[in-house]
């Protein structure tokens, strides 16, 4: 399933380059987005955890990443080509203990500076609506502050990109629209509950930022660690790297998709092959030009999905008000 396939079935002709649109951009964005992203967030969390207890030095660091990245090549292989279920597995039960952890840890942060929530809140709303802010870079600064705003909102929960539905289309259920609604959960968990949390553990612990500076994984385990000490960097790192890997297993069964159905299947093996090497790439380069190359292709994705998504909502309207009218006379 996913956007290629109900733009194929649920419109006519016409739009079909639709679809092959879409899957081409996603066979280019799960490098960046899903991949090489995701895996320097892991280096950059296995880093900052042994720095904290002087296991290596700065010096080091390059070679240990190449390690991780080849470590992690191996690993997305074997899974990605079935080798090794059991690693999927886990991580399959890991990720929902580490997140609800994770939470909890959070909110100990939150509670434990709460004297700093209103400050808190107070510049976030001056910085966001304050004339000052606005205009006081020139009017490029703000449409930058958007871009900035809209793709990294869209990274985090692919609202409208279309992925999510390639993994929704997997479930075994007689009732989409029901698996629809989970699909919208999803984002609000994700966004709402997640990304504001860690971003009240960054303001609320007090640590320094440095504007306009690429820091992500570091800055919210420096948040952690200020809070409860140096112990905690090793839970985040595990954390952020269980976060990280099924995101790049997941972004690896949504390229397989998307290639799958502009070449058959053919093609998938050696496209898995390819996407798990990305993890070295990823674990070793610089990443501000992928960030870029990521975000453009995020963006691309999203203009095929959501012209389908506009021109199919009279058939999602239908199905709703179905469902609904079922759910009453199950009742």
């Amino acid at each position: 399933g996913g956007p290629m396939y109900y733009i194929k079935n649920g419109l006519n002709k016409n739009w079909h380059w639709l679809a092959y649109l879409f899957a081409a951009f996603g066979v280019l964005t799960v490098f960046g987005t899903g991949n090489a992203t995701q895996v320097n967030t892991i280096t950059t969390a296995i880093d900052s955890a042994l720095f904290n207890y002087g296991v290596i030095g700065v010096d080091a660091a390059k070679t240990v990443n190449l390690v991780i990245g080849i470590v992690l090549a191996v690993l997305i292989a074997l899974i990605l080509l079935g080798g090794i279920k059991r690693i999927g597995q886990v991580t399959e039960k890991l990720v929902p203990f580490m997140a609800v952890i994770y939470v909890l840890l959070a909110a100990g942060v939150v509670l434990l500076n709460l004297k700093n929530i209103p400050h808190v809140f107070v510049s976030i709303f001056e910085g966001a609506f304050t004339p000052t802010s606005v205009t006081g870079g020139a009017v490029g600064s703000f449409f930058i502050s958007m871009k900035k705003g809209v793709s990294r909102g869209i990274f985090s929960n692919e609202a409208g990109l279309g992925t999510g539905s390639i993994a929704h289309a997997c479930a075994d259920t007689k009732k989409p629209v029901k698996q629809g609604f989970f699909g919208i959960f999803e984002v609000f968990i994700d966004t709402i509950v997640i990304c504001t949390l860690t971003a009240l553990v960054i303001l609320c612990s007090g640590v320094p930022i440095g504007y306009g500076e690429a820091a992500g994984a570091e800055l919210t385990i420096l948040g952690f660690t200020s809070t409860y000490g140096s112990w905690v960097s090793i839970f985040t790192a595990v954390a952020m790297c269980c976060f990280a890997f099924s995101t790049i297993i997941g972004w690896g069964l949504y390229g397989t998709r998307c290639i799958e159905f502009l070449f058959g299947t053919k093609i998938n093996k050696p496209f898995m092959v390819l996407y798990s090497l990305v993890a070295i790439v990823g674990a070793t380069m610089d990443l501000g030009l992928m960030w870029n190359i990521a975000e453009t292709f995020n963006g691309l994705m999203a203009i095929p999905n959501l012209i389908a998504v506009f021109l199919l909502s009279g058939v999602v309207v239908k199905l709703v008000k179905e469902y609904f009218a079922g759910e009453g006379k199950d009742a």
